[in-house]
């Protein structure tokens, strides 16, 4: 099902009608407090567009999203960035102090917030910030310094002046100890000049 996300632009976007969606700013997750321990809000596409059209943001801007994983009842998770300037958005970057009045939770550093959540949320939200720096980082080819552009799932990003596909690799340290869970990220990329399939982004764990 998410290698089809993945591939799919048109299952993606259905995907998104009833999906959920984590909001960041800045890189930085939206968090909300409960019982000394952080949760991660999910918002459903409805409330996003809502959202986004309180602050004058056109409903465009959800593309921008990234897939990030899925249930085991097929409700695709995305990550969505409200902060960072993206060269193929429409739109700039949103107040940060109007989006937590709004939301009712803080835009937090992952790495100060990791060990106050749970081992499912910590994970989401690691997966979503590294392939959100990701695309931030590639926004333009190497090769001709022209604007790449994402799939919808943000599994990959295409320059079209030379056809070449950049794919976002990531590799996970996971180590649990007293319920801590502790990451450490190592980027790299490729690029080839022929479209095949891909299962990016490859999430790959060692223990």
């Amino acid at each position: 099902y998410l290698f089809e996300l993945k591939e799919d632009d048109d299952a993606c976007k259905k995907a998104q009608q009833t999906g959920a969606f984590y909001l960041f700013h800045g890189l930085a997750p939206l968090l909300q407090t409960s019982a000394h321990q952080y949760l991660a809000p999910q918002h459903s596409l409805l409330e996003l567009e809502r959202l986004l059209g309180k602050f004058g943001q056109d409903a465009q801007r959800i593309e921008d999203s990234v897939l990030i994983g899925c249930s085991e009842q097929q409700e695709a998770w995305f990550a969505l960035d409200l902060g960072l300037d993206n060269s193929s958005s429409i739109s700039a970057s949103l107040p940060k102090p109007e989006m937590e009045t709004e939301l009712k939770g803080s835009f937090i550093e992952l790495r100060k917030a990791l060990f106050q959540l749970s081992a499912k949320d910590a994970s989401l939200l690691s997966t979503a910030q590294a392939l959100l720096r990701w695309h931030d980082a590639h926004q333009f080819c190497s090769r001709s310094g022209q604007p790449t552009k994402k799939n919808l799932a943000g599994s990959k990003r295409l320059c079209p002046s030379t056809n070449i596909i950049y794919y976002p690799q990531v590799k996970v340290w996971k180590r649990l100890s007293v319920e801590k869970l502790q990451k450490r990220w190592d980027w790299r990329w490729k690029a080839c000049s022929t479209v095949h399939p891909s299962t990016g982004p490859f999430l790959i764990a060692h223990s």
